[in-house]
């Protein structure tokens, strides 16, 4: 926010929490706690900068406060850091039923990412989803890699916050999953003919088509994912579901 840094970040945090005007001392040990080793200088110096921006106040050797400004500023980073907490947590599959949420999600999400695309997506992005969907030599049909390139194409931000966070690197075992359940159903063949056909949808500018066919899509990977788990193979998912989130080790139960 207004280009403040990491650090900058966690002094506002640490002067807000404060009862009483800090000191440089005080706000290097509790910058050290957060992993930030600085110096007593640079954290004066950082303080200054705080200052002629506005955000903070020096009350000479009481040290500093917030200003109105700094102290709004710092609630609204303190809600973003909060909102993205939730946000992870809400990503943790835990079971089944996780996974098959996140694919409804997913549903009535990108199939407006694929409308839009079709309206929106520049030549370089139309060439790129192509070159995805129908990859060429020995290179692997990137599934996720593919709608994550529907979401940017779309130029729509909040369609792209939100794809960015649902193929952030952390869901990167979703592929396997996804690789599991559609080679044991036998449907992998047509899961990637589909990202070619939404794919040609939107080349064409047919945003009706576009969203059809990613609808047409999801439907099926989740009616497959349901259709793996009803055959015996849940246990199967869990296990690849407990490696994407190792620090937490939860119950899975189906």
């Amino acid at each position: 926010m207004r280009g403040l840094s990491d650090v900058e970040e966690v002094i506002l945090s640490v002067l807000r929490n404060q009862p009483a005007p800090a000191g440089s001392r005080l706000i290097r040990r509790e910058l050290a706690a957060e992993g930030f080793d600085t110096s007593e200088s640079t954290v004066n110096r950082l303080l200054t900068g705080l200052d002629s921006r506005g955000f903070t106040e020096s009350l000479g050797r009481k040290g500093r406060v917030l200003t109105g400004e700094g102290r709004r500023v710092s609630g609204v980073l303190q809600s973003d850091r909060h909102r993205k907490v939730y946000f992870e947590k809400a990503l943790q599959m835990h079971s089944v039923e996780d996974l098959i949420d996140h694919l409804l999600t997913r549903r009535g999400i990108e199939r407006e990412a694929a409308r839009a695309a079709a309206l929106r997506a520049t030549p370089e992005e139309i060439a790129r989803l192509q070159k995805i969907a129908d990859p060429t030599g020995p290179t692997l049909h990137d599934r996720l890699g593919f709608h994550s390139a529907v979401g940017e194409a779309s130029h729509n931000k909040q369609i792209q916050a939100i794809a960015n966070t649902l193929f952030g690197e952390r869901l990167d075992p979703l592929e396997s999953v996804t690789l599991t359940i559609g080679l044991r159903q036998g449907v992998l063949g047509e899961w990637e003919n589909d990202h070619r056909v939404i794919a040609a949808r939107i080349s064409e500018r047919d945003a009706d088509g576009a969203e059809r066919a990613m609808q047409a899509h999801l439907d099926s990977t989740i009616r497959e994912t349901e259709a793996f788990v009803r055959s015996g193979w849940g246990d199967v998912l869990l296990e690849q579901l407990r490696a994407e989130d190792p620090s937490t080790k939860p119950q899975l139960l189906l």
